[in-house]
């Protein structure tokens, strides 16, 4: 009956299942109504901790959570780890960071940008790669059970000065090289709101004809393969998930009408920083933790969304003002910890 309890590494730690808990509560709990787990330490010559399940019910598809830039530096990795099922690898001190991260526990979603983009050249095909990747997967393939995700660069097509088709063309080979060599870690792309209303969904498209003359079509720039997708939306106050549906469309266009992204999964990515940078709005406090009971309860109506990936965990330099993650805003963070232990708990 614990199969779903998250195995925590507490020496002497027990779980109790309280009445209207886990087993009595059959309605999955809405991000508002969410608990973090109660503990009691028992003290003797080993201490042991006791903690009682809260009783939320959280669905079996919510497998992930984590932030951006959480492992950016890797004091952070320590930080984030009792409320995350992964962090955010950047790919400096890679080692000591996957060394660190499988320490606490918590599995990595890697960003692979510098190993096949030349960033000097405007994120271009680096003439290296290959060789960039057989040193790369010497790293990585000793920690291969804690890779969750494998991500070859992030808004690849609002960030490299390569054509889309170019860019589309480079993923679909970059994909391949992920799926022969690390086959059980998701293949992971976040794309900007642009990419999704303009290239992927407004672009190019291949026309259909259905047998009852229905027109249709899908992007020719959707990259095929990759089995785990996200969109990110920071602007204004509005919730990201209509844009997640976008996206979810064109997948399924794709799939309707070549067979590919069969298996395709979706993460949301809730705006969790504040800023005074006006190129995306100011949000209080209040707006930013219902930000983030949105993308939850988001999460919880849609079967294919597998993970919850909020911008960002530390402070992030942009041109027109800082953005500050939950790191320092003690309000936001609450929350996300509130989530993230909901979904780590039950997880293994």
């Amino acid at each position: 009956m614990w199969k779903n309890i998250k195995k925590l590494p507490l020496v002497g730690c027990l779980l109790f299942t309280l009445p209207g808990g886990v087993l009595a509560q059959e309605e999955v709990t809405a991000a508002a109504d969410l608990k973090e787990p109660e503990i009691l330490i028992l003290h003797g010559e080993v201490a042991a901790p006791i903690i009682f399940p809260p009783g939320n019910v959280v669905p079996d598809h919510i497998e992930a959570f984590g932030f951006y830039h959480s492992g950016k530096y890797v004091d952070y990795i320590s930080e984030v780890a009792p409320f995350s099922t992964f962090i955010n690898l950047h790919w400096s001190n890679v080692d000591e960071k996957l060394a660190e991260a499988k320490r606490h526990g918590v599995k990595v979603w890697v960003e692979l940008a510098p190993i096949f983009f030349d960033s000097q050249s405007g994120y271009t095909k680096r003439e290296d790669y290959l060789e960039q990747w057989e040193a790369a997967k010497e790293k990585l393939k000793p920690y291969e059970d804690i890779i969750y995700a494998l991500d070859p660069l992030d808004e690849p097509f609002y960030r490299s000065s390569m054509s889309d088709g170019e860019v589309k063309e480079y993923l679909d080979e970059i994909g391949l090289i992920l799926m022969q060599d690390f086959p059980d870690a998701y293949r992971a792309i976040t794309f900007t709101e642009d990419s999704v209303e303009g290239v992927l969904y407004w672009g190019t498209y291949v026309d259909w004809i259905s047998p009852e003359g229905d027109y249709s079509g899908y992007s020719e720039y959707m990259p095929i393969n990759y089995n785990l997708f996200g969109v990110d939306k920071y602007k204004g106050v509005n919730f990201q998930g209509g844009m997640t549906d976008l996206l979810r469309e064109n997948v399924w266009a794709v799939w309707e009408h070549t067979g590919a992204l069969h298996d395709a999964k979706f993460y949301i990515i809730p705006r969790a920083f504040m800023t005074e940078n006006t190129t995306y709005g100011y949000l209080t406090e209040e707006q930013l933790i219902t930000r983030a009971q949105q993308a939850y309860d988001h999460a919880v109506r849609n079967e294919d969304v597998i993970a919850i990936y909020p911008f960002a965990w530390p402070e992030v330099y942009a041109s027109k003002g800082t953005l500050y993650g939950p790191r320092y805003v003690p309000e936001v963070e609450e929350e996300y910890r509130k989530i993230g232990k909901a979904i780590k708990l039950f997880r293994d």
